[in-house]
């Protein structure tokens, strides 16, 4: 595993993510206890809210991948930094 550390903007996403998912859920089934029935509004609520939690497990993937991106490249210069330095004779 990567030794990188956890950014407030990783922390803030969960802490919104987690919210939006429970008040979401809370919400969607307050309406239908009161309602009784599914109705067209409340299919494209349920959808709607599925998305958003979507989108929000595709950008904390996307932070993440590039995080590893940002440390491959940063490991790559490290290694063309140290090859330059040794100056291979063949």
């Amino acid at each position: 595993m990567d030794d990188t550390q956890v950014s407030v903007f990783e922390i803030v996403l969960l802490f919104v993510g987690i919210t939006v998912a429970v008040l979401g859920f809370l919400f969607i089934n307050r309406v239908y206890l009161i309602e009784g029935k599914i109705s067209w509004l409340m299919v494209i609520a349920i959808f709607n809210w599925l998305m958003l939690l979507v989108l929000f497990v595709s950008l904390s993937i996307a932070v993440d991948v590039s995080k590893r991106h940002l440390n491959e490249t940063r490991k790559i210069v490290d290694m063309l930094s140290q090859k330059k330095g040794k100056k291979i004779r063949y």
